[in-house]
């Protein structure tokens, strides 16, 4: 058997970093041509229908003010749901916004019915928020600190083409809005109405299920 010395080895180990230090890196490629642009991360603006009428009131300074507003933007998901909450109790939701996604201006509404065709029920104003420059550096802003409720009638519900009207009127206290006065918002909406599904139920279970959100009830 032959054997390895140590000064044999230790040449070895020598000739190999001499070897991997004299190699030279090449030169870089020419650079590759730009791949696709993807496409913008924004979310496209729909409109369907509206939230419209007028806010009136006095401002914190005691100016009067009588401002219309007409929201019919929205972004993502559905122009407007229905729901149930039990075999007597359905929440249709609509919401509207201003010109874009971070425009202040929106509005956001949830009427309450006994019945899906029921024209009258309960209205709440979940969100409200209006603002108009009133010149350089100056601006009035109304929002609200809570959600009013208020009656109302004269709803229209259309089965087959989901399309949902009424209008509203709202007293605002001052402690409910941003101006410390007692406003009024009035006005009306129209939306298409998707309605949802979330499970089918025996109609013979119902009654047991009265308490069961979002149950499936034709």
């Amino acid at each position: 058997m032959k054997t390895i010395t140590i000064k044999t080895f230790a040449t070895g180990i020598v000739a190999t970093v001499l070897l991997f230090a004299s190699c030279k890196k090449g030169d870089d490629g020419p650079v590759g041509s730009n791949g696709t642009n993807g496409k913008d991360g924004v979310i496209p603006t729909s409109t369907n229908g509206f939230i419209k009428g007028n806010v009136s009131g006095t401002r914190e300074d005691g100016t009067s003010f009588n401002e219309a507003f007409n929201y019919q933007n929205y972004w993502g998901g559905s122009s407007g749901t229905l729901d149930s909450n039990t075999v007597t109790s359905y929440d249709f939701q609509i919401s509207r916004g201003g010109a874009d996604i971070l425009s202040p201006n929106n509005a956001h509404i949830t009427v309450n019915t006994t019945t899906k065709t029921a024209s009258s029920g309960n209205i709440t104003l979940n969100d409200f928020s209006f603002t108009k420059s009133l010149g350089t550096n100056k601006k009035f802003e109304f929002t609200l600190n809570n959600s009013p409720v208020a009656t109302i009638t004269g709803l229209v519900y259309n089965t087959s083409t989901g399309l949902f009207t009424g209008n509203f009127s709202f007293t605002v206290l001052g402690m409910q809005n941003s101006t410390g006065n007692t406003a009024t918002i009035s006005g009306s909406f129209e939306a298409t109405i998707t309605q949802i599904y979330n499970f089918t139920i025996n109609p013979g279970k119902i009654k047991n299920m009265a308490g069961t959100k979002g149950q499936l009830i034709i």
